[in-house]
C-alpha cells in the first residue's frame, strides 16, 4: 500500500503490522497449491476488509429530519411559555407599583361590636324629610333644556323637563334667552 493511504486511513501501528503479515502470507499461498473448492480471496480484497473495519467503527448514525422537527417544535413550545409567563409576571408587577389603589398589606379588622338595636314603634317615630334646596343656572349661548336636565339628572328624562318648567313658570320649552336665570330643581 502507499503511505498516503495509510495515512488518510488513520491505521494504527498494529494494524499496519497486520497488513504486512497479511501481504506476506498471501504471497505464499499463491505459490502453494490450493485445494479444491476452497475460494481463496485475494490479498488487496483483505487490505479493503481492514480498512472496511476502521471506517465502520468512526462512522455515526445519521438522524432522521422527524427528531430534528420534533426537538424544535417542543423547545418552540417551551420558549414560548417562559416568555409568556415572565411578561405576565412583568405587566403584574407595573400595575401593582403604577396603581395606588391597590392594598399592599392586607390586615385583618376586628369586627366592632354589635350595636344595641331599639325598636320605636309606628306611632313614635319621627319622619326625616331630606329636602334639597333647588339650584340656579344661568343660560349662556347654545343651551338648551334637554342639554341643561343631562348636566344636572346624569341623563335625559322628559318628567325632568316638565319640573323645571314649572318651577321658571315657562310655557315653550325652547324659549331660552342667553343670561336668564332657572331654578332647577333636586328631588
Amino acid at each position: 500500500m502507499k503511505s498516503s493511504t495509510l495515512y488518510r486511513s488513520n491505521l494504527s501501528k498494529e494494524k499496519m503490522v497486520l497488513l504486512e503479515e497479511l501481504r506476506a502470507k498471501s504471497q505464499n499461498t499463491s505459490m502453494e497449491s490450493h485445494t479444491p473448492d476452497v475460494y481463496i480471496r485475494p490479498a488487496k480484497e483483505k487490505e479493503l476488509d481492514v480498512l472496511w473495519q476502521n471506517f465502520k467503527v468512526n462512522q455515526r448514525e445519521e438522524k432522521s429530519p422527524g427528531v430534528f422537527l420534533i426537538t424544535g417544535f417542543i423547545a418552540g413550545a417551551l420558549s414560548m411559555f417562559l416568555m409568556t409567563a415572565l411578561l405576565s409576571f412583568s405587566s403584574n408587577a407595573l400595575n401593582e407599583r403604577n396603581n395606588p389603589d391597590t392594598p399592599k398589606l392586607v390586615k385583618k379588622v376586628k369586627p366592632a361590636k354589635p350595636a344595641k338595636l331599639s325598636i320605636i314603634p309606628a306611632d313614635q317615630a319621627v319622619e326625616e324629610v331630606k329636602t334639597v334646596a333647588p339650584e340656579t343656572y344661568t343660560v349662556k349661548s347654545g343651551d338648551t333644556l334637554a342639554g341643561i336636565v343631562v348636566r344636572f339628572y346624569g341623563k335625559y328624562d322628559p318628567s325632568k323637563i316638565t319640573k323645571i318648567m314649572e318651577a321658571n313658570k315657562m310655557a315653550n320649552p325652547n324659549s331660552l334667552s342667553i343670561g336668564q336665570s332657572l331654578i332647577i330643581p333636586m328631588d
